[in-house]
């Protein structure tokens, strides 16, 4: 039998989350927001929270991401789901530009904003989005770290807020643990604009003495500026530019409402495929937070590294550090 030294923490987590939201989600919901793109982490997410709504008596009566969205299909009573993740502020502006119209259209509707990273690089957009989440009277605020509870608190005061562990967490991958030593090692190096401090990570593998890493991004991910970077925006823009333009014409029969233009076992191909790309080392250094949940729920040992603005540290600071083989590498 393989052993497993995480596995009742992990349990622990997924506790907290049950206590807190149990008790909000008590009747039917849609899941706004869906993350059905090639981002392998955000693709985790996304079945974490479809694992841990298995466990409640309720249904989901819509699903969709933010380029298929179609107002009439959210009932009055329907509880708003909001996917969890690393993007409610400001840096990656498609994901809280719904978040924010769906605040807007559904005063009256209750809004569970699930597990979330919270930052902001300019003073007046919190400011706006907190004038915003503040004025409903029924929303609930859920985040992943100290400092974003510290925000939720001090910023969004009307709001309900739980700090809870990821979603991603609700994923057992128990069933992929393997004995088998393939003597390699793994860097996880964002190729966008989270990456953190490249010579920390540089000055950690020399004084790890690791020889013969293998550096690499999520599957699918290319580097700013290479043809396959510009070919896979093009495709980007293609599918949901798309699924925006033919959603509401005699042609939306093209576009699924969860999926948009995209194959529809793009979530399991992904995961299987996140799968697949960790499983072949042993050792994983990461820069990702996804990268290193993924590795952590594979068994791994697992090495992190901060992103650009302390997301990684501060998750790591809240839920890991106590966790058996995962070590954050800061200075």
């Amino acid at each position: 039998m393989i052993s497993f030294p995480n596995k009742a923490k992990i349990e622990k987590l997924k506790q907290l989350v049950r206590n807190a939201l149990n008790q909000h989600i008590d009747r039917d919901y849609v899941l706004l927001d869906v993350p059905n793109y090639r981002n392998i982490g955000d693709t985790l997410i996304w079945q974490g929270e479809l694992e841990y709504l298995k466990e409640l008596p309720h249904k989901c009566l819509y699903s969709c991401n933010p380029y298929t969205f179609k107002d009439s299909k959210i009932p009055n009573n329907a509880i708003i789901l909001l996917q969890g993740g690393g993007n409610f502020g400001d840096v990656w502006g498609v994901n809280q530009k719904f978040r924010n119209e769906i605040v807007k259209k559904f005063p009256n509707n209750k809004i569970i904003v699930l597990p979330q990273t919270i930052h902001y690089q300019k003073e007046d957009n919190l400011i706006k989005d907190s004038e915003l989440f503040n004025a409903h009277k029924n929303l609930i605020l859920c985040v992943r770290d100290e400092i974003s509870y510290k925000i939720a608190k001090d910023r969004f005061a009307s709001c309900e807020t739980y700090l809870l562990p990821d979603m991603a967490f609700f994923n057992d991958f128990s069933m992929f643990h393997t004995n088998k030593i393939n003597n390699r090692t793994l860097l996880i190096k964002r190729v966008d604009k989270e990456l953190g401090d490249t010579e920390l990570i540089k000055n950690t593998l020399i004084a790890n003495n690791v020889k013969n890493i293998e550096i690499q991004d999520w599957p699918g991910f290319y580097e700013q500026g290479t043809l396959k970077r510009k070919i896979q925006v093009l495709y980007n823009i293609i599918e949901t530019k798309g699924s925006e333009k033919l959603k509401n014409t005699p042609f939306k029969f093209l576009v699924d409402d969860v999926h948009g233009l995209k194959r529809r076992d793009y979530k399991d191909y992904n995961i299987r495929k996140g799968i697949e790309f960790i499983n072949q080392y042993d050792v994983i250094y990461s820069t990702r937070l996804h990268g290193f949940i993924l590795a952590v729920l594979l068994n791994k040992e697992v090495y992190i590294f901060d992103n650009s603005y302390g997301k990684n540290k501060n998750f790591f600071n809240a839920w890991l550090s106590d966790f058996d083989n995962v070590k954050l590498i800061s200075k």
